[in-house]
């Protein structure tokens, strides 16, 4: 009979303790990261009272067996704070109190007056920490030497995040540039050519390249008119008779660098002075015909005919020709020796008229004299038409105190370039021109002109180089230079050269420099990485929080504050690793902070469900009593 006093304290004493838990989950609704804890009873072993056949047993009362941890997610909220943090998913946070290490889902923390990262309790977050932050005596700045990979794999312990800090500038070593030089027939990147422009580079004045290549040729001329057929330039020269004034006429003239004088009779008649002019030239090797009109003058590559007395008129025609290496006096490559030659004819008609390129890239025969100026152009069997329209009003009659002037010649011309950084810190721009230089033995030469300028436009350093690309637009070479100032840089050239009109994604120009920075704030990625921000747009990590799992999470032991720590039945805690990489297995959720994942209506029900149990167990008591009463007295009596 007294059997049943102990199973009613028994159960008084559990329902007690359940009353005690659900009351303490209630208390705790709005704790942040709370883990609901929920009773779990047992029965006290049972004492048999018959064996056979059945066994009769009766239970000797009940008692709290567990409080079991509900590790369901609880719900998210924001936060103002950059160090509230919510985890998204199973695991744990671990912080220092005192020697111990406990752990937790609250994620809400702030920096201490000592800039210690910490929880309401004062308990330290720990971080594996990139220990990069230094401090000089009382300064602190980022040891950028240190490196940040695979942090998770750094001790662990408390970080202090100061309030100020800087990152200290990197001057430039390494530099990058990748791109296509755009080598399309007709491009919109041009520049107008100059002196040392060679052809085979140039392009028209709508920006179509000219595609003047070895052999291309015309005859350019002043003075008497010429033709060009079957491979000859021909002049010819009206002849009339000489009036009887009682004087010889006399020829006194150059005509190819050689000197022919003759002398006629006074009153010569024109077939006397045609024949005798064609026997002489034809002596001196010249072809000379007999025409209508007078004698006609023939020659493959030129006719330099210059009077000395004004008897004959001056003839300046040459078959000028493209050679990438000239080794003829009527071959020109650049446009300073295709003027050079232009000046040289022009001299042989009047030693005032002179040809230049002028600042838009355009050949100029300038005429300062009174006398209207005959030039003209003839194409050849090897004419490069494109070439010849641009040649353009060139070839006319330049009147006095006038000049002729050519179409723009073109250059292709490329400009890239970014900011790099000295040793200072300070902000340096470094450009790079590209200029279509010439096309030789199936190879595309380009011209790089490589520019650096301080803040201030002044310029620090020029370097020029030529690169060299194959046929297909692959450089060759240099793929990478040393520049010197204003520090020892190395550049390397990541370059194309062929048709491509979509630069997008044809780009990017990287430099490894760095200006001093200074410290915008802290933020944290979903991966748990501290990062500070500083106003050089650079982030540079300075920790990690790690996630923490145990075999059983059940085993932990609450020691309040939302405090856990291991114990032999939830075994150490770990973190999970795949082919040795670290798998948080959660999201760090930054300014966000996980609520008590206690349910209100199930807690009271529970709650009023063990007050009712505790008030039953109660009841057997007085029951017990009642009838232990009735026996006391039934024996009295």
């Amino acid at each position: 009979m007294t059997r049943s006093f102990f199973n009613g304290v028994s159960g008084m004493k559990s329902f007690q303790n359940g009353i005690d838990i659900w009351s303490n989950n209630i208390a705790n609704i709005n704790t942040v990261g709370y883990k609901e804890t929920q009773p779990e009873f047992a029965s006290i072993f049972s004492q048999t009272l018959k064996s056979s056949p059945i066994i009769s047993d009766v239970g000797l009362g009940g008692y709290l067996n567990a409080n079991a941890i509900n590790l369901s997610q609880g719900s998210f909220i924001d936060s103002d704070n950059p160090f509230d943090i919510a985890l998204g998913g199973k695991g744990w946070l671990a912080v220092k109190k005192g020697e111990d290490t406990y752990y937790t889902r609250n994620g809400s923390f702030k920096r201490d007056a000592q800039g210690f990262l910490v929880d309401d309790n004062g308990d330290y977050l720990l971080v594996a920490n990139a220990n990069n932050i230094k401090n000089n005596n009382g300064n602190y700045e980022i040891d950028q030497n240190i490196p940040t990979d695979n942090l998770i794999n750094n001790p662990l312990s408390p970080i202090s995040l100061p309030n100020s800090m800087i990152l200290p500038a990197i001057a430039t070593s390494k530099i990058e540039l990748f791109t296509n030089l755009n080598d399309a027939n007709k491009i919109n990147t041009t520049s107008p050519a100059n002196l040392e422009s060679d052809f085979s580079a140039l392009y028209s004045k709508d920006g179509e390249d000219l595609k003047v290549r070895n052999g291309d040729s015309f005859v350019f001329g002043f003075g008497n008119p010429a033709t060009y057929s079957n491979n000859l330039i021909s002049s010819e020269i009206c002849i009339t008779n000489d009036e009887k004034d009682g004087k010889d006429l006399i020829y006194d003239f150059t005509i190819n660098g050689k000197q022919i004088n003759l002398t006629l009779p006074d009153g010569a008649t024109k077939e006397e002075i045609q024949n005798a002019l064609v026997d002489k030239l034809t002596q001196n090797g010249i072809d000379a015909q007999i025409s209508d009109n007078g004698i006609i003058i023939s020659n493959p590559a030129k006719i330099i005919l210059h009077s000395n007395n004004n008897n004959l008129p001056n003839i300046a025609a040459e078959k000028l020709i493209y050679n990438a290496n000239p080794t003829q006096d009527n071959e020109f490559d650049t446009m300073e020796s295709l003027i050079d030659k232009l000046n040289t004819l022009a001299e042989n008609e009047n030693s005032n008229i002179s040809v230049s390129l002028d600042n838009e890239g355009r050949i100029v025969t300038n005429n300062p004299t009174e006398k209207t100026i005959n030039s003209y152009i003839l194409k050849t069997e090897t004419s490069n038409d494109l070439f010849i329209n641009n040649l353009g009003r060139l070839g006319n009659e330049i009147y006095p105190q006038t000049a002729a002037k050519s179409y723009s010649f073109k250059v292709n011309k490329q400009n890239f370039g970014g900011n790099i950084f000295d040793k200072d810190g300070n902000k340096d721009l470094i450009t790079f021109s590209f200029t279509k230089q010439k096309i030789l033995n199936n190879q595309i030469l380009w011209k790089g002109e490589i520019t650096i300028k301080d803040e201030n436009g002044n310029i620090i350093n020029t370097t020029n180089q030529t690169f060299t690309f194959d046929a297909n637009g692959q450089l060759l070479s240099p793929k990478s230079i040393t520049l010197n100032s204003p520090q020892t840089m190395e550049v390397d050239f990541n370059l194309t050269s062929y048709a491509k009109t979509d630069l997008k994604n044809s780009y990017s120009f990287s430099q490894n420099g760095l200006a001093k920075g200074y410290l915008q704030g802290y933020e944290i990625n979903d991966n748990g990485t501290i990062f500070a921000n500083f106003s050089n747009s650079k982030s540079i990590a300075v920790a990690q929080i790690p996630i923490f799992h145990f075999q059983n999470p059940q085993g932990l032991e609450s020691i309040g504050g939302n405090l856990f720590r291991e114990t032999a039945n939830s075994n150490k805690a770990f973190l999970y690793e795949k082919d040795g990489e670290y798998i948080p297995y959660a999201k760090v959720l930054p300014s966000k902070l996980e609520t008590s994942n206690v349910n209100f209506a199930e807690a009271m029900t529970e709650l009023i469900i063990t007050q009712k149990a505790f008030s039953a167990a109660a009841k057997t008591v007085t029951t017990s009593d009642q009838m232990i009463q009735k026996a006391i007295n039934l024996k009295r009596s």
